[in-house]
């Protein structure tokens, strides 16, 4: 599949991370003029990366041991920590500094309460796959579990990996498992969307108004303006309806269900 959900992402991404760290040692090891030049690129690019925003200190101390209750399951703080912590990371690398810019603390409680409920959304979404006795294909998790293990040397630093992020194997399998039930569920109710030659007609407009607006504050420095690709313009419309239709699911379920966040408002 083209997607992949958001139950296995964080993981995903923290094993790459971690991967992709050791490549560089490897780099780092190479011949001294590749070392000359990465030293010089570094040196040049130096000042820019200082003026980059650091990563906000996570505060969890007003955030309970269970963070949430959906349908008699938990949702643990260290659930929300992951998910909360990824969600400051994207902040961050925007460009956001959100000790500087929360002076009240109204945007961190805000961030807080909608990482509960992006990972209420989650849990019930799992719930109603569960439910409707969706099957992950065994070879299709494997598929996935090498090609995390792939990135490592060996499988000790796999392991080392998984243990960083507070994992076992079986606990990452299960996560795969779980992305993958969903993934027949959204595809279930995704089954019936369309796309309009006009849908992406009007996609393809609002596409080359924003490029218009970025040249015309660029300047001269300003890229080319690239022509949209139809199909990548149809797909971006497709992605964006069957986000919509998962949403549409998450609250129809969530009206029917028994929540309950244990967040200070």
């Amino acid at each position: 599949m083209s997607k992949k959900w958001l139950l296995t992402a964080s993981m995903a991404i923290s094993l790459s991370v971690i991967a992709a760290c050791g490549g560089e040692s490897e780099e780092e090891a190479g011949s001294d003029e590749e070392q000359q030049q990465e030293e010089s690129a570094e040196s040049e690019g130096q000042e820019a990366e200082q003026e980059q925003p650091q990563a906000p200190e996570v505060n969890l101390d007003d955030v309970p041991d269970v963070v949430a209750e959906v349908n008699g399951e938990e949702i643990t703080k260290d659930e929300f920590e992951s998910a909360y912590t990824t969600t400051l990371s994207m902040f961050s690398m925007q460009g956001m500094n959100l000790e500087e810019q929360d002076e009240n603390g109204e945007m961190e409680a805000e961030l807080k309460a909608s990482t509960a409920e992006q990972l209420v959304g989650q849990r019930l979404l799992v719930q109603e796959a569960e439910n409707r006795d969706y099957e992950a294909d065994a070879d299709e998790v494997d598929e996935i579990l090498n090609q995390q293990k792939d990135q490592f040397e060996n499988d000790e630093d796999y392991q080392a990996a998984l243990e960083e992020q507070g994992f076992t194997e079986d606990d990452f399998r299960a996560q795969i498992e779980e992305s993958l039930r969903v993934e027949q569920l959204i595809e279930e109710e995704s089954q019936d969307i369309e796309v309009s030659e006009d849908e992406i007609d009007e996609q393809i407009v609002a596409l080359e108004e924003q490029q218009a607006a970025v040249a015309e504050q660029a300047g001269e420095d300003a890229p080319e303006a690239q022509t949209p690709e139809r199909d990548q313009v149809e797909e971006e419309v497709r992605s964006q309806k069957e986000n919509e239709r998962v949403q549409e699911l998450v609250t129809e379920l969530r009206d029917e269900a028994d929540v309950t966040i244990n967040l200070d408002n």
